[in-house]
């Protein structure tokens, strides 16, 4: 997630699966709208590797400590993520996926290191609009896939022009709510990946629908409050447009 900037790692749920082909397909809106159809969601997560999923947790759990002193890191690795989905995308019709989708993750990864603060208007916008969607979706449950693009699309203009005054801010949200997720997901898959506890995984995040974006937010929230801390800690203003990290 191209992939989402939050959602990266659902790329390498695998392009064959039908599972992971239900959660990434249909209008950007839908893909968006991930954390409100837990269907989809668990089918597409059951076809994580074991090894991603840990893998997932870890960078998750980074992102969600130490996001903003390592984001120059987390940024070119979600560039290349991305770069990947667009490659894979633009290899269907030219052949040699594997190929076409690495150079153009490299390629992503290159110009977003000089342009840092332009991809993370990007990302951050790209954050905004997830949260609109899906805040919107808990809102209005009933709600039409046009009318949830105006919480996308609200979500993303707020965040994207807030990065460029508040730099630390949205970097620092961005890096909480991404991590959040990879932590969330990664978790379920381990969970799921335990044959007896594959069904009650199942039946608990089914039932109710509200967990999984609970859960999310939590998780973000406590995130981003930690980040802050730390960064209060070190004398660093969060309410800052100076780039610049103290690691």
């Amino acid at each position: 997630m191209a992939t989402p900037a939050p959602l990266p790692f659902l790329f390498l749920l695998g392009q064959e699966d039908p599972a992971s082909d239900r959660l990434l397909s249909g209008p950007l809106v839908d893909r968006l709208n991930v954390l409100n159809r837990p269907d989809d969601l668990l089918d597409g997560l059951a076809s994580l590797p074991l090894v991603a999923a840990m893998s997932v947790v870890a960078v998750g759990v980074l992102c969600v400590l130490n996001g903003y002193r390592w984001h120059k890191w987390v940024v070119a690795i979600l560039a290349f993520l991305a770069g990947l989905g667009i490659g894979h995308a633009l290899a269907q019709e030219m052949g040699r996926p594997t190929i076409v989708a690495a150079a153009v993750g490299c390629l992503c990864a290159i110009v977003a290191t000089p342009l840092l603060k332009i991809t993370v208007a990007i990302f951050g916008g790209l954050t905004g609009a997830f949260i609109g969607v899906n805040a919107w979706s808990v809102a209005q449950p009933e709600s039409v896939a046009d009318a949830r693009w105006a919480g996308a699309l609200l979500g993303f203009v707020v965040l994207a022009m807030a990065s460029l005054i508040l730099y630390r801010f949205v970097v620092v949200l961005f890096t909480s709510v991404g991590g959040s997720l990879m932590v969330v997901f990664g978790a379920i898959t381990l969970l799921m990946h335990v044959p007896s506890w594959d069904g009650a995984v199942r039946e608990t995040f089914t039932s109710t629908p509200m967990l999984v974006p609970l859960l999310v937010a939590l998780a973000a929230v406590g995130g981003f409050v930690l980040q802050e801390s730390r960064m209060r800690a070190d004398g660093v203003r969060l309410l800052s447009n100076d780039p610049k990290t103290t690691a």
